[in-house]
């Protein structure tokens, strides 16, 4: 999903923002797309939980954003003390799509989704309509639910949550290229999965890969 796109989950209601995102260029950058977005009121950047936190505890936030930069431990604690505060905050991850696995276990605490960004994005957010982001939704596993992969899609998925391309896996398994495509169509229709951190995303928390 855009950037723009992302515009429009917000633009049915006002909200405050906090961003927590390490790197002073795109914390300011990303600051300065979403203060821009219909229905944004308030947009709080912050360099350290410490700081985010203390925003939220003074005004808490509609909608809190969080870099998978941050050490793992720390993104976690964080993610539970926001939820200990206000239950009903939307807390999306972002970070590039090989920080899944991070960000399922930031979902497993209580985070809504992952925001999935390529090398170039501006802090997790696409600028100029550009399609490199995507917000990747994770709603609970329904109880007594289980999803059934073949023994090839379990391997090509293992492939994706190791970062590898389609050709790589490939080469692992002596297959070809397109047929790993067929696969992962067929992996991302049985998770409901719109790509491929999405995919990872599902298969770590219904336990179909480590």
């Amino acid at each position: 999903m855009s950037g723009s796109h992302l515009f429009n989950l917000l633009e049915d209601v006002v909200v405050d923002v906090l961003i927590l995102e390490t790197r002073r260029e795109p914390r300011q950058r990303m600051a300065r797309l979403l203060a821009g977005a219909p229905g944004v009121r308030c947009v709080g950047p912050s360099a350290s939980s410490a700081e985010l936190l203390a925003h939220f505890h003074a005004s808490p936030a509609n909608v809190v954003f969080l870099s998978t930069r941050l050490q793992s431990d720390l993104l976690l604690e964080t993610v539970r003390a926001l939820m200990t505060s206000r239950a009903d905050a939307e807390i999306l991850v972002f970070g590039p799509p090989e920080s899944a696995e991070l960000a399922a276990n930031a979902i497993q605490e209580g985070a809504q989704g992952f925001l999935s960004c390529e090398p170039g994005s501006v802090g997790g957010l696409a600028l100029g309509g550009s399609s490199n982001s995507l917000l990747v939704p994770v709603p609970r596993a329904a109880e007594g639910q289980d999803i059934s992969l073949s023994g090839r899609e379990l391997e090509v998925l293992r492939g994706m949550s190791s970062g590898k391309t389609n050709g790589e896996i490939g080469g692992d398994l002596h297959l070809s290229e397109d047929t790993i495509k067929t696969h992962a169509q067929r992996l991302f229709r049985k998770l409901s999965a719109n790509d491929r951190a999405h995919a990872v995303v599902q298969g770590l928390r219904r336990n179909l890969i480590d």
